[in-house]
């Protein structure tokens, strides 16, 4: 499912202590990794929305109401998506810069600029991470709140009767 996923990505992004300025260290690959991740999640939201709204217009008689509430609920988990891959685009940027600061000379001021870079980067990667939790837990609770609302209750009789409790006393037992 997408909550899954979006939860899945948002776990597999670099915490603060796994970011380095290091040249060889992995945060620029795994914000890669994540951007790939996200915007195939992001396209399919997308497509699915645009998808439904295409099946609601030529059969609007098939398209019913868990569909439509549905397609309600990926819509909105766009714009939580939206927003940790701004994020991530932002953590690029920082990436790249820490990406100059690592391969050239240090000169004047060049430990603060590393060091206000690689808060800048962490700010960005848990902002995302945010927002990408953000987006699933609003599917969560979309989709519980839809299934909730379609199961039917069950009919009174096929409900197993309640069975009255064994007495724990002797006498109350037949032999």
């Amino acid at each position: 499912m997408a909550m899954n996923e979006l939860a899945g990505i948002a776990d597999r992004l670099p915490l603060a202590w796994q970011i380095h300025p290091a040249p060889r260290s992995s945060t620029s690959e795994d914000l890669e990794d994540a951007i790939r991740d996200l915007t195939r999640h992001f396209t399919y939201l997308a497509y699915t929305v645009a998808t439904r709204d295409r099946q609601a217009q030529r059969y609007p008689a098939r398209y019913t109401p868990q569909l439509r509430e549905g397609t309600a609920a990926l819509a909105r988990a766009a714009t939580p998506a939206g927003r940790a891959l701004a994020a991530l685009g932002a953590a690029v940027t920082a990436t790249g810069h820490l990406h100059h600061l690592t391969h050239n000379r240090p000169g004047p001021g060049h430990a603060e600029d590393l060091q206000h870079t690689l808060i800048a980067l962490d700010g960005h990667v848990t902002q995302a991470r945010a927002q990408l939790f953000t987006a699933a837990q609003q599917l969560r609770a979309d989709a519980h709140r839809l299934l909730t609302a379609q199961t039917p209750p069950a009919p009174a009789d096929l409900t197993t009767p309640a069975v009255p409790a064994a007495s724990s006393s002797p006498r109350g037992r037949s032999l």
